[in-house]
């Protein structure tokens, strides 16, 4: 039998893994439930099992002791380690077994079997686990992390010459847009303007008396004038001056203008002989 008569295990950091183990499991009896044992850290995994105990028994007698922890996922035994007592006298052994850190999910629940007489006393089982403490923070922070996934990074579509030309473009019909509607709503207010200062104008003039209506009309000029639907310029008065006619025509007799008698002949003569010459 292999005792190990000096264990020592403590909590410490390696790297980014954090090594740790936990309380004794089979401090309660014979059966544990590991959900309870360890702690539920994404991606920790069991690394070793230490255990001790004391038998009580005949040293003639059979006995053969079993510390074991079923395989959740796959049926069976994740681990499973037995001490033979058989011919044996009483005795205590501590024991550590190493594991090729095993995740925490494979880890079902453990037991202490006894076959053949006697009893087990004063027993301890201790698993030793590590855990990556950047993992259990953000399983976004390094791909070896449980539970991490691939972020697809959405770079948004190709954005050429042609895309940014015909943007430029679209801004600056955008612009003209724009433009076009402020000077059509400024024209629209405008003549909105117009026609409520005509339906102003029409309401004064209505609602002025029928002596006011036939008084002088230079009286009713000056009231548009001062109401701003007349110009100014209509109040100048014009000076009443009449042009007479200076230049006087004597009548004569004009004589006739031989030379351009003669200059007419000769004309009508060089027409009749081109034509002539077509012939």
């Amino acid at each position: 039998m292999l005792v190990v008569s000096a264990l020592c295990w403590h909590s410490y950091s390696y790297s980014e893994y954090v090594y740790q183990s936990t309380s004794n499991a089979a401090s309660a009896g014979y059966d544990w439930v590991m959900r309870n044992v360890l702690p539920q850290y994404t991606g920790l995994a069991v690394n070793g099992v230490v255990y001790q105990y004391t038998t009580v028994k005949n040293t003639d007698d059979a006995m053969v002791v079993t510390i074991q922890n079923q395989n959740a996922l796959d049926g069976g035994y994740i681990f499973r380690e037995q001490d033979d007592w058989t011919g044996q006298p009483s005795n205590t052994i501590s024991k550590a077994v190493v594991v090729p850190y095993i995740p925490i999910e494979y880890w079902g629940d453990g037991s202490i079997t006894i076959d053949g007489e006697g009893q087990v006393v004063d027993q301890s089982v201790i698993y030793t686990y590590r855990y990556d403490d950047n993992c259990i923070v953000n399983p976004q922070s390094d791909p070896s992390c449980p539970g991490y996934r691939e972020i697809e990074v959405d770079t948004g579509p190709t954005y050429t010459a042609q895309d940014f030309t015909q943007d430029e473009m679209d801004r600056q019909q955008t612009f003209r847009d724009e433009q076009q509607e402020r000077e059509d709503f400024l024209k629209m207010l405008d003549e909105e303007k117009k026609k409520i200062r005509l339906q102003d104008l029409e309401e004064r003039l209505g609602n002025l008396s029928l002596n006011a209506m036939q008084g002088p009309a230079e009286l009713l000029h000056m009231k548009m004038v001062a109401m701003n639907y007349l110009s100014p310029e209509y109040a100048i008065q014009l000076v009443d001056t009449v042009y007479e006619e200076t230049i006087t025509l004597e009548d004569s007799e004009l004589p006739d203008n031989r030379k351009a008698r003669r200059n007419t002949l000769l004309q009508q003569r060089l027409h009749q002989e081109l034509i002539e010459l077509q012939y």
